[in-house]
């Protein structure tokens, strides 16, 4: 009997493993016919920009969101990165570094003089890129990273932060400050809400100013092509993430984002395209959605952001 139980927990484990396996296999074959799709220019044409964007030099833009908001572009960067720079009266965020290409340091030193933490919405090589410029560094607090992190300093791995699909090396994150998903920072007369927002990637983070009706979302959600095939997405996280957000956050929050498609200004969409990407992820769980497409599933969200999956051939447990 116990002979026979072994063997069943051992077949079990197998088929386990086999699953898992395919499920890589298939979203490394997905990732790569991506990359190979993909062309990436050394940078594109200055787009033209409305009067509300500055242009810092002939790389980075600036647009005043408010006083203690700006949005620092990188439009001339093939995937149109955007990071947001939050101050309090105290103390500064710097959401996302962008892809290193350039140094965003002398963009925040010529809005704020104020201590600045740099913290990314995730983990992938366009948002950490000019995190080791910074003294002070701060990341969500999740186990699976803490315990990697015994000593202070953290170094994404080549799956949290695909830096060869351009060649970027995983930088060494020294002195990392951790911050525990709900967690409340204060930045001087202005509290900024962690929030663990997993789908995209399974360290996926947003900050929430509740007072201000701003929630800064990094790659969960974007006008463009929504990416949930590299390694760590789950479309099933994704859509209890979309649900909790769609129900906690009021509808009038603006959420700031982390791509544009296409310009003028900074990506900002509405608590409406929360709405329509939680429902077009429970259709696509359910079956009810048709994508088109192959190796890569696309499905339409609005008329503005559609989301990417591998075909369920290549992951049938997606």
């Amino acid at each position: 009997m116990k002979a026979a139980r072994s063997f069943l927990l051992g077949a079990f484990a197998l088929v386990g493993a086999l699953g898992v396996a395919m499920m890589l296999a298939g979203r490394l074959l997905a990732l790569w016919i991506f990359a190979l799709a993909t062309p990436v220019p050394e940078l594109v044409n200055a787009p033209e920009e409305p009067a509300s964007v500055q242009w810092f030099d002939d790389y980075f833009t600036i647009q005043t969101i408010d006083a203690e908001t700006h949005a620092i572009g990188e439009p001339r960067y093939w995937q149109a990165n955007y990071g947001y720079l939050i101050l309090g009266q105290e103390r500064a965020i710097l959401f996302d570094s962008g892809p290193g290409v350039r140094d965003i340091r002398p963009v925040v030193a010529s809005l704020t003089d104020l201590p600045v933490t740099v913290v990314a919405s995730h983990l992938h090589y366009d948002h950490v890129g000019n995190h080791a410029r910074f003294d002070r560094i701060a990341q969500i607090d999740l186990p699976h990273l803490r315990e990697r992190a015994a000593s202070g300093d953290f170094r994404p791995s080549a799956a949290e932060h695909l830096g060869f699909f351009e060649g970027f090396d995983a930088p060494t994150l020294e002195s990392v400050e951790w911050w525990a998903p709900g967690a409340t920072i204060e930045l001087g007369e202005r509290r900024i809400q962690v929030l663990s927002t997993p789908g995209h990637t399974p360290e996926s983070t947003m900050l929430f100013d509740r007072e201000r009706g701003m929630l800064f979302t990094g790659d969960f959600l974007y006008p463009g092509p929504l990416i949930a095939f590299v390694p760590g997405s789950d479309l099933g996280e994704y859509l209890a993430t979309a649900r909790r957000l769609a129900e906690d956050i009021p509808p009038n929050v603006r959420l700031f984002t982390a791509h544009r498609d296409a310009p003028p200004g900074a990506p900002i969409l509405a608590h409406s395209d929360l709405v329509e990407l939680r429902d077009t992820l429970a259709a696509i769980r359910d079956g009810r959605a048709r994508g088109s497409g192959f190796p890569l599933e696309t499905f339409p969200v609005n008329e503005k952001i559609w989301i990417e999956v591998e075909s369920a051939w290549l992951n049938p447990g997606r």
